[in-house]
């Protein structure tokens, strides 16, 4: 299966290369000029696609992660990968701190809104209170 969808992929990136070189439709192929090649450009054009580093990390019950570059918001995804129920409390310079119980098994998110919220600490906790 994957090796369908690898093949299905390349297909279509081809495919879409050879769209964005062809000549435009009114214009013949005498007075068409030649494409020049695109080199990829892995710094500028990822940081300009909104692509952000996201960290991730585990407590003994939970999983969670986060990106870090938010100006005016982050938001924490975490999940409980116990069968019991657990709280997790973080916190966040430049916002207000949460800690939110969670039952066993379950996923959520947090968002965080502030001036440049960054996240300092993601700790589990027996009780929220």
């Amino acid at each position: 299966m994957r090796m369908r969808v690898k093949a299905a992929l390349a297909m279509a990136s081809t495919a879409a290369a050879l769209f964005t070189h062809a000549p435009a439709a009114g214009a013949t192929p005498a007075t068409a000029a030649p494409a020049a090649p695109a080199a990829p450009a892995a710094g500028p054009a990822t940081a300009a696609l909104g692509v952000l580093d996201v960290n991730r990390g585990k407590t003994r019950c939970f999983s969670y992660s986060y990106g870090d570059d938010g100006t005016t918001s982050v938001t924490v995804y975490f999940h409980n990968r116990c069968k019991h129920s657990r709280g997790i409390k973080i916190r966040v310079a430049q916002a207000k701190d949460a800690c939110i119980w969670v039952r066993g098994g379950d996923y959520d998110k947090k968002k965080f809104k502030g001036p440049h919220p960054t996240v300092q600490s993601i700790r589990e906790v027996s009780h929220c209170g």
